[in-house]
């Protein structure tokens, strides 16, 4: 009973045109599948901000970098709450060479990040400096504060290597 079937539709010329068409609507799919796929972007870091302020402090207190693959801007800024009239804000501008920018955009994972919370430890407890991270890709930002001078494992590398060469003198 089987094999009759399938005989009759062999023989069915309808059968074969339903084929016939089938073939090109499945290449169009694949396509249009492929291409969509290709068009989801890959997420890229496309600057980094990092910042250490401290309310009770004197002299230079807030510490700004913004970094990204062709700068790294610092900026110093004297502390408010202890005037230092003597001091004014502080800017220096450092050229990135690519090897610069992919040796800090590889010292960390963008999911490790994520999965920090968005407060690590005390940050601003007993007096102490607040550091903040910021981190801008071309689909989201994402930001976590951490006590100054410690901050978590997982961005360790990256703020060494943020802060290194600056200011030098």
């Amino acid at each position: 009973m089987e094999l009759n079937k399938n005989r009759e539709a062999t023989n069915n010329p309808g059968y074969f045109n339903k084929i016939k068409y089938m073939k090109p609507l499945l290449i169009l799919f694949t396509l249009l599948y492929g291409s969509i796929s290709c068009l989801q972007q890959q997420e890229t870091v496309t600057e980094i901000k990092l910042e250490y302020f401290s309310a009770m402090c004197k002299g230079y207190c807030d510490y700004t970098y913004m970094i990204n693959k062709k700068f790294k801007e610092v900026t110093l800024t004297p502390g408010k709450m202890i005037p230092t009239p003597e001091l004014k804000v502080k800017k220096d501008t450092i050229e990135i060479t690519p090897e610069d920018w992919q040796q800090i955009r590889q010292s960390f994972v963008l999911d490790s990040v994520r999965a920090l919370p968005k407060i690590n430890g005390c940050p601003g407890c007993d007096d102490g400096a607040i550091g903040s991270l910021q981190i801008i890709t071309n689909k989201d930002t994402l930001s976590i504060k951490f006590e100054g001078p410690k901050p978590p494992e997982s961005i360790k590398i990256l703020t060494n290597l943020i802060t290194k060469e600056t200011f030098e003198e």
